[in-house]
C-alpha cells in the first residue's frame, strides 16, 4: 500500500504543471546556440540606444526602449492559435545565428546575428548595429 501511495504521489507531482510555462524545449521553434545566449544591449553613439535582445535555449525576445518586449515563440504560438501557418528556419554556425520566420500571408522576418567577439555581436539585418553582452 505504501508503494502505491508513493507511486500515486509521484504521478501527481509530475502531472502538475504551470500553464504559463512556455519553456518546454521540445515545443520550441527556436534553438539559439550557447554562444549567443544571454542579454545583449545595443551600443549607440551616446552609450546605448535602448534595444535589448535576450536569448534563451528555446526562444529570444527583443525589448525596445525598455518598454516593449516581443518574444518570438509567443508571437508564433499566438499566430498558430488563430490557425495560421508559421514556419521557422534556423541557420546556426560557430559565428552566426539566423532565424527566418515565414508567416501565412507570405510575409517573412529574418533575424540574423554575427559573433564579433565573446562580448559583442552584430545584428546583420540592421548593418552597424553592435550589441554588447550584459
Amino acid at each position: 500500500m505504501k508503494k502505491v501511495f508513493l507511486l500515486f504521489s509521484l504521478f501527481l507531482m509530475l502531472s502538475c504543471s504551470n500553464s504559463e510555462d512556455n519553456t518546454n524545449f521540445s515545443n520550441s521553434d527556436f534553438h539559439p546556440p550557447t554562444w549567443i545566449q544571454g542579454n545583449w544591449l545595443q551600443e549607440g553613439v551616446m552609450g546605448t540606444s535602448g534595444v535589448l535582445f535576450s536569448f534563451k535555449t528555446n526562444d529570444f525576445c527583443m525589448t525596445t526602449l525598455g518598454l516593449t518586449k516581443q518574444c518570438q515563440q509567443e508571437f508564433i504560438n499566438l499566430s498558430r492559435k488563430s490557425n495560421n501557418a508559421v514556419t521557422v528556419t534556423e541557420t546556426i554556425t560557430a559565428t552566426t545565428y539566423t532565424a527566418e520566420i515565414e508567416y501565412f500571408a507570405g510575409q517573412s522576418i529574418i533575424y540574423s546575428f554575427k559573433k564579433l567577439s565573446n562580448n559583442s555581436i552584430e545584428w546583420t539585418s540592421v548593418p552597424g548595429s553592435v550589441f554588447v553582452k550584459q
